[in-house]
């Protein structure tokens, strides 16, 4: 028996700047005003951050349900979109240290078959799943791995490029107190959401935005910070 989900993903194209004939100083921005364009051009497709936040979700209801199905589809869904983990340490803060569940799809084909006692169609399901994976793709997901204390907050500077979408998500790996937070360089609070958490916005002019991960909890957590 076999498990097919098909995700197709929309290659996002860079948008070419052409330049005048005549060098030309462009206006400076106004920090004034939000970072944040009305102007959204629809995807063509889903958007990589955004489908591994649907796989946190899935996985957070697997969990909660004991659904093994659930987690099932979860793990196909980050498969499909392939990821890429780099080291990307928070200012003035640890860098980002090996987790409990650095291979997330393995862990959640592995929670699967736990919570189904090893049910013969379960078992199958993500056998399949996991032979059906292509060994070292890397997709559009950029994935950072962090270990905060309690109550503490992680600051990163990230920039954006103007009028393209821009995503970013945390999920806490053995916690749900996690807290996201984007502001842009103007200090203008821009989305805030709680774990599993996304944001998803789209910057009138190519800046920096402070992304904050905040551990709510009092104990030592570990996290995915996971951005386009």
């Amino acid at each position: 028996m076999t498990l097919r989900i098909l995700l197709p993903l929309a290659l996002v194209a860079g948008v070419s700047l052409v330049g005048s004939a005549m060098a030309q100083t462009a206006a400076p921005a106004d920090k004034s005003k939000e970072n944040v364009s009305a102007e959204t051009t629809k995807p063509t497709g889903p958007l990589p951050v955004e489908q591994l936040h649907l796989s946190a979700q899935l996985a957070a209801y697997g969990r909660a349900n004991k659904d093994p199905l659930s987690l099932i589809v979860a793990a196909q869904i980050r498969q499909q979109v392939g990821t890429k983990v780099v080291e990307r340490a928070p200012e003035g803060g640890e860098a980002g240290a090996a987790s409990p569940a650095t291979d997330v799809v393995a862990s959640l084909l592995d929670e699967a078959k736990a919570v189904s006692k090893n049910d013969k169609t379960i078992v199958a399901l993500a056998d399949d799943v996991k032979a059906s994976a292509t060994k070292g793709r890397v997709g559009g997901g950029i994935i950072s791995l962090g270990q905060i204390t309690g109550r503490t907050i992680h600051n990163r500077t990230m920039n954006f490029r103007a009028k393209e979408a821009a995503e970013i998500a945390v999920v806490g790996i053995d916690t749900s107190k996690i807290m996201l937070e984007v502001f842009d360089e103007g200090g203008h609070l821009i989305c805030r959401d709680t774990d599993p958490a996304y944001c998803r916005f789209t910057p009138a002019w190519t800046g920096e935005f402070k992304v904050k991960v905040h551990n709510n909890g009092t104990s030592l957590a570990h996290y995915r910070l996971e951005t386009n």
